[in-house]
C-alpha cells in the first residue's frame, strides 16, 4: 500500500509553508524528502502525523484517507528529541513499545534486538542524558521502530551522526525497505544521503521542485563530466579539446566537463598518452547540484560556476 500526499497547502499567517505539495511514497522504496532548512519539510512531516491540520489537501494510505487510528501505528522520529533524560536507554525503548501495546516481554525482546542493531547493545543501562548526541539520535530511532511499523516517517534522522553511525542507520532503513515497508525521511544534507535514497522529492519554499528516481535524475541532467586520477603534469594535452572545460583540478584528480561534441574515450586516450591514468569514470551531478539547478532555474553546469 502506498502513502499519498495530495495537494497539501498550509500557511502560518501570511507565510505559505506548503504550496500544493503532492507525491507518492511506494512500499519498499527508500524515499528522501530533501531540501534546505526552512523549505517546508518539517511542516509536511507534522501534517503527515496529524500534528498540523492542513489548509487544503489530504493524506491517503492504501487508498484511504488517513485518520488518527492509522497514524498511531506509524513509526515517527521527530527532528527534536522526545526522550526522557533520566531514563536508562533500554527502559526508554521498552516504554515506547508498551505505549504501542506490546507486552513487557515482547517490548524488551524487541528493544534488545534494536539496540544491538543500532550499535547501542552495551548501553542498555546507561542514562539517556549521559549518551552522546549521536547515540541519543540512534536511541530515538529505536523508539520509533520498536513496534515494527509498516510506515516510518523520520525527520532529519542523520543530524549529529558520525560517518559510522550514518552507515549503521542507513542499513537499518534499507533493511526495513527490503521488507516492503514505507520509509520516508527528510534531510537537508543532500549529498550525504544521495547514495541511500532510491527516490527523492525535493522541496524549496514550500513547493516540490524535483522528484523521481535518483539514478534517472542524475543521469538525465544533461551535463556530461569526466573524472580522471592522473599523474602530475600541466595537462597541456587538453588543448586539443577546445570543447572540454576543467571543472576542478586537485593534486591528482581532474574533473572535466564535455561539450556536446566531446568524446570521453578520445579524452582518455589523450590523457594516457600524456602520462599514467590511475582511474577514469563518468562524474554525474550531485543532488546538491541538481537542487541548485532547479531552485535557481539554471542548468547543472551553470549551477557549478
Amino acid at each position: 500500500m502506498s502513502l499519498e500526499i495530495l495537494g497539501i497547502r498550509h500557511s502560518f499567517g501570511a507565510r505559505t509553508a506548503l504550496d500544493d505539495v503532492s507525491f507518492t511514497v511506494l512500499p519498499g522504496v527508500l524515499t528522501g524528502l530533501l531540501g534546505p532548512n526552512g523549505a517546508g519539510k518539517t511542516t509536511l512531516m507534522r501534517v503527515l502525523l496529524g500534528v498540523l491540520v492542513p489548509d487544503a489537501g489530504e493524506i491517503r494510505y492504501g487508498g484511504r484517507q488517513v485518520g488518527t487510528g492509522a497514524r498511531t501505528t506509524w513509526g515517527y522520529m521527530p527532528q527534536e528529541r522526545g526522550l526522557y533524560p533520566a531514563m536508562p536507554a533500554g527502559e526508554q525503548v521498552v516504554h515506547f513499545g508498551r505505549l504501542h501495546g506490546l507486552s513487557a516481554a515482547e517490548a524488551t525482546r524487541r528493544a534488545r534486538d534494536l539496540l544491538e542493531e543500532l550499535g547501542l547493545g552495551e548501553r542498555w543501562a546507561d542514562r539517556t542524558d549521559k549518551l552522546s548526541g549521536g547515540m541519543q539520535q540512534r536511541l530515538q530511532l529505536a523508539t520509533a521502530l520498536v513496534h515494527d511499523p509498516e510506515v516510518m516517517v523520520l525527520d532529519e534522522p542523520f543530524n549529529g551522526l558520525d560517518p559510522l553511525a550514518v552507515a549503521e542507520l542507513s542499513e537499518t532503513l534499507r533493511r526495513r525497505a527490503r521488507e516492503g515497508r514505507i520509509v520516508l525521511f527528510s534531510s537537508h544534507q543532500l549529498d550525504l544521503v544521495q547514495d541511500l535514497c532510491e527516490e527523492i522529492v525535493m522541496v524549496d519554499r514550500g513547493r516540490v521542485v524535483l522528484e523521481g528516481v535518483v539514478s534517472t535524475l542524475r543521469a538525465g541532467a544533461g551535463d556530461r563530466r569526466l573524472r580522471l586520477t592522473v599523474g602530475p603534469g600541466d595537462h597541456a594535452w587538453l588543448a586539443a579539446f577546445p570543447d572540454v572545460e576543467i571543472v576542478s583540478e586537485h593534486v591528482d584528480e581532474l574533473r572535466l566537463r564535455l561539450g556536446d561534441g566531446g568524446d570521453p574515450l578520445a579524452v582518455l586516450d589523450a590523457a594516457r598518452a600524456a602520462g599514467p591514468v590511475h582511474d577514469f569514470g563518468l562524474d554525474l551531478p550531485t543532488l546538491s547540484e541538481l537542487f541548485l539547478a532547479v531552485a535557481g532555474e539554471r542548468t547543472p553546469a551553470e549551477a557549478r560556476r
